[in-house]
C-alpha cells in the first residue's frame, strides 16, 4: 500500500523549524519518491527540505532539493542505504532548511508500506 504525505507552503522560511502539517504513521513506511514544486522557482541557491521521523531526518547528509531556477524536482530524494524504516506512531514533519526565495511550494513524499495486511495489489 502506498501513502502520500503532501505539504505546501506558501512563503517557506528557510529557519529548519517544522512548517505546514504534521502527519502520523497509520502503519509501517520506507519512504519512496519525493517531489519538489514551487510556483516561484528558488534564486541563487537550491530550495532544500528536511523530512522528519520523529525529529530525525530519513535523507543522507543531503537534503532534498530543488535546484535554483527549477520548478519541479521528480525524484529530489537522497536515502541512505538501507532504507529508513518510518514506524507505526511516529510524527512526519517537514522543515524548510533553505528557502532560497521559492513561493508556493509544495512537497509530497510517498511512502510504501511494509504491511501485507491493506496491500490492494491482489
Amino acid at each position: 500500500m502506498k501513502r502520500m504525505f503532501v505539504w505546501f507552503i506558501d512563503r517557506p522560511r528557510g529557519d529548519d523549524d517544522s512548517q505546514g502539517p504534521v502527519f502520523y504513521a497509520d502503519h509501517d513506511y520506507h519512504p519512496d519518491a519525493v517531489r519538489l514544486m514551487a510556483r516561484r522557482a528558488p534564486n541563487g541557491r537550491d530550495l532544500q527540505v528536511d523530512i522528519r521521523d520523529d525529529g530525525v531526518s530519513i535523507f543522507t547528509s543531503n537534503y532534498a532539493a530543488l535546484n535554483k531556477g527549477g520548478t519541479v524536482e521528480e525524484h529530489a530524494e537522497d536515502y541512505p542505504d538501507p532504507l529508513p524504516e518510518i514506524e507505526e506512531g511516529s510524527v512526519i514533519t517537514l522543515h524548510v532548511i533553505q528557502s532560497a526565495e521559492a513561493e508556493g511550494i509544495t512537497c509530497q513524499a510517498e511512502m510504501d508500506s511494509l504491511s501485507d495486511e491493506d496491500d490492494d495489489s491482489e
